[in-house]
Formats: C-alpha cells, sequence, structure tokens
C-alpha cells in the first residue's frame, strides 16, 4: 500500500525504531484506505474558500480567483457535499451542507474534480464509469441525486428541463445561458455558483455581479463575493509560479493570479487617478455679499448633455478656474426618464448649486428629427427651458482632449459623481484581430454617457497653451491687479442666485 496520499516525512518516519516504524506503517495505511474511501475526509479549505463555504448560504456566491488558487476545487467540493447521504459528509464539512438527496445539479466543470473528491460508494453502481451517462452528460448517484454537466458552447434549448437545486459556473458562461438556468432554480428556490478565473475581461458578470459588490450594493442576503489570489492558495510551488506568470501582460497577470476584472483591450483613459484626479465635493462659499455659493463664484458654469430615454440621459456641470483647471462638480445619470422629467430636474440643481450655466452643449445626434413626431430631442429641451448648443462629435479628437487635460492635472472630478468615475474606470477599446484591414480602434458603446458628456464639454473648452496660463509678471503688484480684474469681470457675468428663476439657461 502506498503512502503517497498522505502528507509523511520519510525522515521522522526513518528515526523510529523497528517495531515502533511498523506500527505507524500499519496504521497510516488505514487512513490511507480510509480517504481513498471517502476522499472528502482530507479537504481542508484554506482562509478564502472557508469564507466561501460558510453559512449561511446566499441564493449567490461567486468565487472568482487566479487559475489554481482553489476555485474549482471549493465550488465541486460544496456541490459534493449537496449530493451525498448525510452520514459519509465529515464533520468539518456539515456546516456546508444545505442540500438534502436527490438533489439536481447544473455544472460547468471538470470532471477530473468528480473523480478526485467523490466518494465511490456514493455514486449509482459503487464507480464512476457505471454511473456515468455519457450520452446525456449525467452523472448519477445511488441516492438518485445527479449532476448534469453542459459547456458555454452549446444551445440555449439545451438548457431547459428539470428543476433545479443549484446551478455552477466554472467559467463565465453567456449572459443568455445563465438567464435560462436561473428559471430552473425558481421550484427549489435554488442557488448559482460561480467558480471563475475573468478572463473575458469587464463583462456582464463585472456589471451584475462583482462592481455591485464591489460598491458595497450586493447584500449579504442576496449574494456573497470571494476574490482569491493565487498566494492564498498554500499548496502552489512559489517558483513555479513565479516562472508561469513571469511572461504575462499586466492585465493577464492580474486576471490569471489576481482574479480580478481588467480591460484586456485597453483602457481609455489609464492615466485616470483617484488619488490625482478625485477632490472631495464642492464644500460652499460665500461672497461679500453674504450669498451662498457652491461653486466659486465668478467661475464659468457649464453643462453637458447625453440625452437618452431608453438608455441612460446624462448631464454633468463644471466650472474652469483660474488656472484653467475644468472642475466637474455634479452629475445626473438617469435612466427611464422623458426629457421634461430631466429638464425640471436640472433646474432643481442648478438651485441648489446657485448657477446659471453659461451654456448647455448636446450631442449633435441631438439634432435628429423622429421620424414618427417629426421633432428632435434638442427641441424638446428647448420646449422645457434648457436651450442646448450642438457640440462636436469627432470622438478620436475629443478623447485626446480629455487625455490632455488629464495628464496636465487640468481635470477633476467631486467625489459626489460617482457614476462618471466608474465610467472612468471601465472606459475602454474595442479588442482588434490585429489584422491590417481591421478599423481604427474605437470604444466600447458601454457605460460611456457620462464620458460623452463630458466630452462635449472638453471639446468646446480645451486645455489652454502653456504659454497663456504663464504668468509672466515681474512684480507681485502686477500679479494682484490681474488677479482682481479677472474676478471682477466674472463676478460680473455671474448671476446672483436669488435671480436664476428656474435656473435652466442656455
Amino acid at each position: 500500500m502506498s503512502l503517497s496520499g498522505l502528507k509523511v516525512d520519510p525522515g521522522v518516519l526513518a528515526g523510529l525504531a523497528p517495531g515502533e516504524r511498523e506500527a505507524v506503517r500499519d496504521e497510516l495505511r488505514v487512513l490511507e484506505e480510509e480517504f481513498a474511501k471517502n476522499p472528502l475526509l482530507g479537504y481542508r479549505p484554506h482562509g478564502k474558500q472557508r469564507v466561501f463555504h460558510a453559512p449561511p448560504h446566499p441564493p449567490l456566491r461567486a468565487f472568482f480567483g487566479g487559475n489554481r488558487s482553489g476555485k474549482s476545487t471549493a465550488t465541486m467540493v460544496d456541490t459534493i457535499v449537496q449530493c451525498v447521504d448525510r452520514e459519509i459528509v465529515p464533520e468539518h464539512l456539515l456546516p456546508i451542507k444545505r442540500w438534502e438527496p436527490p438533489t439536481n445539479t447544473l455544472e460547468g466543470v471538470v470532471l477530473q474534480k468528480i473523480r478526485e473528491w467523490c466518494p465511490r460508494s456514493q455514486l449509482k453502481g459503487g464507480g464512476f464509469d457505471r454511473a456515468w451517462d455519457k450520452q446525456q452528460r449525467v452523472l448519477h448517484f445511488r441516492n438518485e441525486s445527479w449532476i448534469q454537466f453542459f459547456s458555454n458552447d452549446q444551445d440555449l434549448d439545451k438548457f431547459g428541463g428539470a428543476a433545479l437545486h443549484r446551478v455552477v459556473f466554472d467559467e463565465e458562461p453567456r449572459e443568455d445561458l445563465r438567464r435560462e438556468c436561473l428559471m430552473r432554480l425558481i421550484d427549489y428556490g435554488g442557488e448559482e455558483l460561480y467558480g471563475c478565473t475573468p478572463l473575458h475581461g469587464m463583462n456582464w458578470i463585472f456589471d451584475e455581479i462583482y462592481e455591485p459588490w464591489e460598491r458595497g450594493e450586493l447584500s449579504p442576503e442576496d449574494g456573497r463575493v470571494v476574490v482569491v489570489d493565487m498566494d492564498d492558495n498554500p499548496h502552489l510551488n512559489r517558483e513555479t509560479m513565479a516562472r508561469v506568470l513571469s511572461g504575462l501582460s499586466e492585465e493577464e497577470r492580474q486576471a490569471r493570479k489576481s482574479g480580478r476584472f481588467v480591460a484586456f483591450a485597453g483602457l481609455i483613459y489609464p492615466q485616470f487617478s483617484k488619488v490625482r484626479h478625485v477632490i472631495p465635493e464642492l464644500p460652499g462659499w460665500a461672497d461679500e455679499k453674504g450669498r451662498e455659493w457652491f461653486a466659486p463664484p465668478g467661475v464659468e458654469v457649464f453643462c453637458g448633455v447625453d440625452p437618452g430615454i431608453r438608455h441612460m440621459c446624462a448631464v454633468l456641470w463644471a466650472y474652469l478656474d483660474g488656472d484653467d483647471r475644468l472642475v466637474v462638480f455634479d452629475e445626473i445619470a438617469a435612466q427611464g426618464q422623458t426629457i421634461k422629467e430631466i429638464c425640471v430636474e436640472v433646474g432643481r440643481r442648478n438651485e441648489r448649486w446657485a448657477v446659471r450655466p453659461r451654456w448647455y452643449v448636446i450631442d449633435p445626434a441631438a439634432r435628429n428629427k423622429n421620424n414618427q413626431t417629426g421633432r428632435s430631442d434638442q427641441q424638446e429641451f428647448m420646449d422645457n427651458g434648457v436651450v442646448t448648443i450642438p457640440g462636436q462629435n469627432a470622438v478620436g479628437a475629443g478623447i485626446n482632449r480629455v487625455k490632455e487635460r488629464l495628464d496636465a492635472d487640468r481635470l477633476v472630478v467631486t467625489a459626489n459623481c460617482v457614476e462618471l468615475v466608474q465610467e472612468f474606470k471601465k472606459y475602454r477599446w474595442v479588442k482588434n484581430s490585429r489584422n491590417e484591414d481591421e478599423p481604427a480602434q474605437r470604444p466600447v458603446k458601454k457605460d460611456d454617457h457620462l464620458l460623452d458628456a463630458l466630452r462635449y464639454v472638453v471639446a468646446q473648452r480645451p486645455l489652454m497653451p502653456e504659454y497663456e496660463r504663464r504668468d509672466t509678471s515681474t512684480t507681485m503688484k502686477d500679479r494682484l491687479l490681474r488677479h482682481s480684474l479677472r474676478q471682477l469681470t466674472r463676478i460680473g457675468k455671474a448671476p446672483a442666485a436669488h435671480d436664476s428663476g428656474p435656473g435652466i439657461w442656455a
């Protein structure tokens, strides 16, 4: 009998007296036989795996990890525990068990994990070969539990059928497959489990599961997300791991080692940094007459508008300070609202900030007339008190001007503009196939509405050349005089807060 299945220090064993050594060998053989009969005895989850397994069990659990971090083992063992009889589950794994046999499971995991961890006595016929239905891809247990295996490239109609206790994904599924699988969990109030390395970048899983968890919007009752690094697995060889990871790009390294969602095709604004470009919410000011302002008195305020009803309608507010720094200080990110409702909210924001935007710049496509109504979005905004001017829609040029401001630290966003900050983090190029005939790079048209509105504003107010920003005065008197004149000119243009009417100006 080989003792390879147990971790035994051969040096310690060799140091024992002959009779004692043989007695220990006999005990080890008994232990190895027990482990062979029930491999679950050998599963000792590491720290992140324990977090994933721990009760109470919400309807969604996601284990996003690097390669070889233990995510597939965790989801597979968790599933086997549900399928087998309670009396065979080791005591330290009993808290994992939620379902009693027979249980029905749809799995996307590698069959090798079943062979490694499932007690043979629990399979129909006492072994894998007899329990496995190759044609239907179903593994049958003697207690009438079963696990059906699927692949991500199967047709959607293959996923209809019996009610399920759980669905387990070991790779990122197509969104339509996930929706179909969820329908089969309704009967039992079942659960969905993920054990994935996020190699598809910022896809629907990032939008619907990871990001809500990261932002604190996923309650513990609704779901649990665990992110595991390869370093969290104590059983990996560190030297081999370092060698395997050394040739990867930074993006692929983050995904394969740390289980992080990254934009493989490349971020459009990689220079955007929360440290450099996000500032606290504006604290409020008081001018010489005691009037309350939130933007500094006398600055020019501008608004960018990206209209939309079925998609998000985005509006943002920004001002330029004396150093040509563009400060974005408020946003509207509304979905499903009419233009009239948006305009009412714009008026409320203007009153709150006590500002009159000098102009509103809008997506030039807003001039296009609807074939049914004969009217355009721009006309609808004007009818509701917001007079707009068409922006410049050269995407590449606009992105470059935003980049110029970011690089020069002449663009900042206040912390209350949460949606804009999130769009900066996710905005990325479409991944090309590197074919010479491919068109020029273009942004992914998703989660970009506030960035489009910002682009229209920045195109109207590009970065001032350095020589115009540089103060060439040789005396303090000259600098103070020019500053006072500039402030007086701007204050003369700024309306009083109580004269702003509904707060909507062109």
